[in-house]
């Protein structure tokens, strides 16, 4: 609605100051002025716009015909339909292709329209908004009217074109040109709910943050709120919150902040960005981590998190080094092997793939990729937890993957290798007594000596570690 009461302000100012100059030049014949000015003292909007279309089929050569095309816009936007100020605005452009208010009224109507539903509708308001600007840049000041007042009528209209660019901006994911473009609208426009909340999204999701969004974000739940759109409130509160936490590592200050501006706020503070402090980023913590404590003394986990951040900055592949570093001296160059506890999460005779930290075997995800020294058989079921044993010679940092070569199961591991048996069976096994119940076909059960021998007889389909009940 903010939007909208500009655009009309904008229509009826310059209208105003286009027929100063006009009638100054051209006077209308008397027969005409009188059909316009009955048609402009309509008090109903709608009935107004059919009048000034009424004038200009009986006038199509008047010179007051812009005028009453730019009036009409304005009756119809305010009768609330927009798809009827657009056709005048585009019979308009047709005559003055680069009339400001036409080009206003057309990037408004359009910008409503694409945002809604039609994402492509951006291009030809792009267009709109780009020429809008370069011809509000050559407009001549109208005689008459005041420096500071056409100062202000340019901005108000630079807001309407620069709010259009702002949101083509935003969906393009361009943040960087979209903040440009905002930085000028909300200045003039300080209520527009609209443009104010996409500011704070161009501010919050570039790189990098800058945290004078989460006030702009405040400010776009407070008019929401004022205007008793509590599902935008909602959805603003959540998107920014949960930006604020990411930035500054908790929600403490959020409500807050959303209360000063409640309070009266309508521009940010001079100190804004730095009262707010920023927690470290991924990137960060892991060269602490290693600035922070030897290397050799990190977990694995630890390592993982270090290695999976080596591209993000040359700090980061220096700290990523030392501890790759750390991984080759403690193999011995190949004479020494690691030995890891992690998840199956999958498994064939020559490889296995596996989870090493809590939080990859939470959610299955695989970030060790161990290649067996020779057929493992029987096959550790899916879930196990085992100890792996073997060389890790490389990594891959995103998704992170470590890969280990000459992979043997720990030897407590052996045991709990229980899963289907897989084929071919095994024709030659150890003597090692480690019990394993095996599943046969007729669905009875039978101890072995080891899971091996348990896999070798046909009639077994899996077996499981430990004798059967």
């Amino acid at each position: 609605m903010a939007a909208l009461r500009l655009l009309l302000l904008i229509v009826s100012l310059a209208s105003a100051f286009a027929s100063a100059d006009l009638c100054a030049q051209t006077r209308p014949v008397e027969g005409e002025q009188a059909t316009y000015a009955t048609a402009l003292a309509n008090k109903d909007a709608a009935k107004r716009a059919q009048a000034l279309e009424a004038f200009l089929s009986w006038y199509p050569a008047s010179p007051l015909r812009v005028e009453a095309f730019e009036q009409m816009m304005a009756a119809w936007q305010s009768a609330g339909n927009p798809a009827r100020a657009d056709a005048a605005a585009s019979r308009l452009l047709q005559i003055d292709a680069d009339n400001i208010r036409a080009l206003a009224n057309r990037v408004y109507v359009g910008r409503n329209k694409a945002v809604a539903s039609d994402a492509a509708a951006f291009a030809p308001i792009v267009a709109a908004a780009e020429r809008g600007l370069a011809a509000l840049a050559k407009w001549p000041k109208p005689a008459g009217v005041s420096d500071a007042d056409f100062a202000r009528l340019k901005q108000q209209t630079a807001a309407i074109f620069n709010g259009a660019l702002g949101a083509a901006a935003i969906q393009a994911k361009d943040y960087a040109k979209a903040r440009r473009h905002y930085a000028d609208t909300v200045s003039m426009d300080p209520d527009g709910l609209q443009d104010i909340y996409n500011f704070s999204v161009a501010q919050l999701e570039g790189a990098p943050i800058d945290a004078l969004g989460f006030w702009y974000a405040a400010r776009a739940i407070v008019i929401a709120r004022g205007t008793k759109n509590e599902t935008a409130a909602t959805s603003i509160d959540r998107y920014a919150r949960s930006r604020y936490q990411r930035y500054h590592g908790s929600e403490e200050g959020w409500e807050e902040l959303v209360a000063k501006v409640a309070a009266g706020q309508r521009t940010p503070p001079a100190d804004f960005v730095l009262s707010i402090s920023r927690a470290q980023t991924a990137a960060e913590a892991a060269i602490q981590a290693v600035a922070d404590a030897d290397p050799a003394t990190l977990s694995f986990s630890d390592w993982e998190f270090v290695l999976s951040h080596r591209d993000a900055s040359p700090a980061n592949r220096a700290a990523a080094d030392r501890v790759w570093n750390v991984i080759v001296e403690k193999q011995k160059g190949g004479g020494a092997r690691l030995k890891i506890p992690v998840k199956v999460i999958s498994a064939t005779p020559d490889r296995i793939e596996a989870a090493i930290t809590d939080e990859n075997q939470a959610t299955n995800t695989a970030d060790l990729e161990a290649k067996m020294s020779r057929p493992l058989t029987p096959l550790p079921a899916v879930g196990a937890m085992i100890s792996i044993v073997g060389s890790i010679n490389d990594y891959r940092p995103r998704p992170f993957l470590f890969r280990m070569t000459g992979a043997e199961l720990a030897q407590e591991s052996l045991p709990v290798a229980g899963g289907p048996c897989a084929e071919p069976r095994p024709q030659l096994c150890t003597r090692d007594y480690r019990p394993a119940c095996g599943l046969r076909r007729d669905s009875s059960r039978r101890t072995y000596g080891n899971a091996c021998s348990a896999c070798a007889d046909p009639a077994v389909l899996s077996q499981a570690a430990g004798a059967c009940p």
